[in-house]
């Protein structure tokens, strides 16, 4: 099911003073270039709304197209915009962004509720997800990384959980945390029967989690803060840590549907 977007007459306003709508034009987009922004999004522009300037078959996408859709097609323009002179006092800015979260918190919405949290569940994640992203739409960076990095230990204390019984003491040593936990799903790189190219993958995936732990330190609002992110380093520590996360949740589901996984002892269960 979808949630209809709700982009209202003041909403509409100030997206088209942001991205220069005013003329008919979008920004410095041509016809071409403007098709294949949007074909970037999976969105044929053209094919769903071919009538009109640049800037109508915009409002028509914004008034008739889903939340999910609506906020995407708008972080994507503003990243697109970029910063420009005057922007820290710009209130269009402001309410863009607070349309973002509103869609976004739509999003949400759609999700199932469940009595019980199943943090190894691709919905529990993807949800988690929507969340970051809301906070990277509203400009909340160092929320966006100390959620990413919660979501990621999350997820590997629930699956030591379920491979041994219990999670380990790490004292927040998330790099020691996700090694045990990539070992007890077979996809650390010291497997003999690995590809190699593969093993450079899950070496990777450690380098993720070495860089996340002291970047959420320095830049994150989980403590005295060093210095600022960026938006686009927000953005790819977070990208990185979704990636993580979803692929060891997938990795358990995997084994376990195909039997791969031993139940824990019951030693390891009273650790």
């Amino acid at each position: 099911m979808t949630v209809p977007s709700t982009v209202s007459a003041m909403d509409l306003r100030a997206v088209e003073d942001l991205f220069g709508m005013g003329s008919g034009y979008v920004l410095a987009f041509s016809n071409r270039t403007f098709a294949e922004f949007f074909a970037e999004l999976g969105i044929d522009i053209d094919q769903e709304f071919p009538e009109g300037s640049k800037a109508n078959r915009l409002r028509a996408f914004l008034r008739s197209s889903d939340a999910p859709r609506v906020a995407q097609a708008l972080e994507a323009l503003l990243e697109h915009r970029g910063t420009r002179d005057g922007d820290d006092a710009s209130t269009n800015i402001v309410k863009v962004k607070n349309l973002i979260a509103r869609l976004r918190k739509a999003q949400v919405a759609m999700l199932p509720v469940t009595r019980a949290v199943d943090v190894l569940s691709l919905a529990y994640v993807h949800e988690l997800e929507i969340k970051i992203d809301q906070r990277l739409s509203a400009a909340d960076l160092e929320g966006a990384i100390t959620a990413a990095r919660t979501m990621l230990e999350a997820v590997l204390v629930e699956l030591e959980k379920q491979l041994v019984g219990a999670p380990g003491d790490y004292k927040g040593d998330l790099p020691k945390q996700f090694k045990a936990v990539a070992k007890q799903l077979r996809i650390d790189d010291e497997r003999a029967d690995l590809d190699d190219n593969f093993k450079q993958v899950a070496r990777g995936l450690v380098q993720v989690v070495n860089g996340l732990a002291p970047i959420r330190n320095k830049m994150s609002d989980g403590h005295a803060r060093e210095r600022k992110p960026e938006a686009h380093h927000a953005r790819v520590i977070v990208n990185a840590a979704k990636t993580v996360a979803t692929f060891l949740v997938e990795s358990y589901l995997v084994q376990r549907e195909r039997g791969l996984l031993s139940a824990p002892s019951k030693l390891e269960s009273a650790r």
